[in-house]
């Protein structure tokens, strides 16, 4: 099936890269349209807490608590769905991983702990399309949680959430397919959780006049999100699209709620991934 040049919209955007939107969207002129869809995900998610300084005597490890880093492959799965209306369109989505294992390992005190957590996102956006349909622009709010549990009691969690905004293009190719760019700026703030219930860790700060290693601390970043995608129609009213993307924050400012606990100076937290998505047009 042909698809008509002038009817081609791009709708994507950063948060779930999806292409076949640019496809879909044809039948959204002037009433309201709305396009369901199910996404499976294969993300290389890392988290790292950077070295604390001072948080330890100074006879372990020159006294410096070491980077903590949460590294993980997460399978994702998602839903959502897409209402059109002219040039306009509002998307809702939301998503889940499995859970998934990397360990904590401090050779100094010979510890070390498995840890087993998962990801949660959502977001909604609004966008309106520009450049005779192809591009796109538009605004949106996410929110995101990582958590982990470890085998000896410890507790990590991480949430975000912010504003961003962005805009892609996208090229037709074959006959009724496109590839789609697509950039995003977000601007989030982050709290950070952690539980460090292990009576060694507690206790050689303790008999030392140390404060304790928990963290209850807030933050803020600023990041890129990029993202480049392939969509094709299945069927008249099925279509698909498969998109890598990479998002990078780095979250600095960071305030403990306990002003004597020595924390990270930074967050950092990357996504680099595949999405396979297919939606259904009624």
């Amino acid at each position: 099936m042909k698809y008509p040049q002038n009817r081609r919209f791009s709708a994507l955007f950063a948060l779930t890269l999806l292409p076949a939107i640019s496809l879909i969207a044809a039948s959204a002129q002037a009433e309201v349209s709305f396009t369901p869809r199910a996404t499976l995900a294969f993300s290389s998610y890392s988290f790292t807490q950077t070295e604390r300084p001072g948080a330890l005597p100074a006879n372990i490890n020159g006294g410096t608590f070491p980077e903590v880093k949460f590294d993980v492959v997460f399978q994702i799965l998602g839903i959502g769905g897409t209402f059109f209306m002219d040039d306009y369109y509002l998307d809702i989505a939301a998503s889940k991983s499995a859970d998934e294992e990397d360990s904590f390992e401090f050779a100094p005190m010979n510890f070390k702990e498995t840890f087993k957590g998962d990801r949660t996102d959502t977001s909604i956006t609004l966008g309106r399309k520009i450049l005779d349909s192809r591009g796109a622009v538009y605004i949106g709010y996410k929110t995101g949680k990582s958590q982990a549990d470890g085998d000896q009691g410890q507790s990590l969690s991480f949430e975000e959430k912010g504003f961003f905004i962005g805009g892609n293009y996208s090229w037709p190719v074959l006959k009724s397919s496109v590839i789609t760019v697509n950039v995003a700026y977000a601007q989030l703030d982050g709290d950070l959780t952690e539980e460090v219930t292990n009576p060694g860790f507690i206790s050689i700060t303790q008999s030392n006049g140390l404060p304790p290693l928990d963290i209850n601390a807030s933050s803020d970043a600023t990041g890129l999100s990029y993202s480049l995608g392939f969509a094709s129609r299945l069927t008249d009213n099925l279509s698909y699209s498969v998109a890598y993307e990479i998002k990078s924050y780095t979250f600095d400012s960071v305030k403990d709620s306990d002003p004597t606990v020595i924390t990270s100076e930074e967050f950092e937290e990357t996504f680099k991934g595949l999405n396979l998505s297919l939606f259904f047009q009624f």
